[in-house]
């Protein structure tokens, strides 16, 4: 079936969106072989893991404002370039210093990346960018069930390295899918307009109260499921008992509430609006926050207690976040990849 511009877009957003996630999660089972590769400790691979992170935030504050300035295609394309390329040089590193260095590389374009498709949308539907926000992290959120999964069956029959093949393949067919199907988004300013620089955007969005507070916002809400999935693992392990297969099983309930979360953020934006999903959806963080503490006040030690309430957290932060990201980016358009770029900076910033 053919696709319009808009299709297009959106499918490209999610495959972009999907890079990050999958870059991370399907190199989960081989870092105990990495470390036995390199006869490193379980602190220096997670290196791979925790360095990539600050990686990816970094790649949406400093890439993806370029956008404003040179474009959305090709610094998108860039940013693919680096994705593909870092996951190329992580299949011949020869020292664990040069993975993370190589894992870094990967990472950062996949940030870079994600952060002007981000600004893409916004151009492309404007206030409606809320629910193809919501759509894309739909299939975003899918990534996590799969790829760890992937990656050990990869480590298995290929070695430590399949991961990055793995990524490589990808990253490589994002590449080809953008270069055909994801067009320009951003419309081209007169000539002897003044260029956006990167500096005196920031300083523009960071000197509105209304762009920080719909940044704040979503880092907030953010904070609350990065809160529960620090801690769940130990509570519910080391407190409920629950075995570790258990716990996955567990935490099918709050993916599930997300994946609805998003569902319903998709299809009633356009509808209800942005500032009804957001209160709403600040509404249902705090009844399930305080549904967490009031099962524990109580004394009800059983799983239910944790994942149940978890489930109203997390599926808050998934109806609110896709309206608070666009509206934020939409209080200055004509610096949207500014804007995209510094809220995935500070909202990763401020929620780890």
């Amino acid at each position: 079936m053919p696709f319009t511009r808009d299709h297009s877009l959106i499918l490209g957003a999610a495959f972009i969106g999907c890079l990050g996630v999958f870059g991370m999660h399907v190199l989960l089972p081989a870092l105990p072989a990495i470390g036995a590769r390199f006869a490193a400790g379980a602190a220096e691979t997670q290196l791979l893991i925790s360095v990539s992170l600050l990686a990816i935030g970094v790649g949406n504050l400093v890439v993806a404002p370029l956008s404003d300035r040179f474009g959305r295609r090709p610094v998108l394309l860039v940013g693919l370039a680096l994705y593909v390329l870092g996951s190329l040089a992580g299949l011949v590193a020869p020292t664990l210093e040069t993975l993370i260095v190589a894992r870094v590389v990967q990472a950062f374009g996949g940030g870079a990346s994600q952060g002007v498709i981000r600004a893409s949308l916004t151009d492309r539907f404007g206030p409606g960018a809320a629910s193809a926000i919501a759509y894309t992290a739909m299939a975003i959120l899918v990534v996590p069930m799969f790829a760890p999964a992937l990656g050990g069956l990869a480590v298995e029959l290929y070695g430590w390295r399949a991961p990055f093949g793995l990524g490589a393949l990808l990253g490589a067919a994002v590449v080809v899918f953008a270069w055909l199907r994801v067009q320009e988004t951003q419309r081209p300013a007169p000539a002897d307009a003044p260029r956006p620089r990167m500096l005196a955007s920031y300083r523009a969005l960071l000197a509105s109260p209304e762009y920080v507070a719909f940044v704040l916002y979503g880092a907030f809400m953010m904070a609350t499921v990065y809160l529960f999935i620090a801690g769940a693992p130990y509570v519910a392990i080391q407190v409920y008992g629950v075995s570790p297969s258990k716990y996955g099983l567990w935490f099918v309930l709050p993916a599930a509430a997300s994946f609805l979360g998003f569902l319903l953020a998709g299809r009633l934006s356009v509808a209800k609006g942005s500032y009804w999903l957001m209160r709403t959806g600040a509404f249902v963080s705090l009844a399930g926050a305080l549904g967490i503490v009031a099962a524990v006040a109580a004394g009800a030690w059983t799983p239910l207690a944790l994942f149940l309430p978890a489930m109203l957290v997390c599926h808050a932060n998934a109806l609110s976040a896709p309206n608070s990201t666009s509206a934020a980016i939409l209080v200055r358009p004509d610096i949207a990849g500014a804007g995209s770029g510094l809220l995935g900076f500070l909202q990763l910033a401020i929620a780890a």
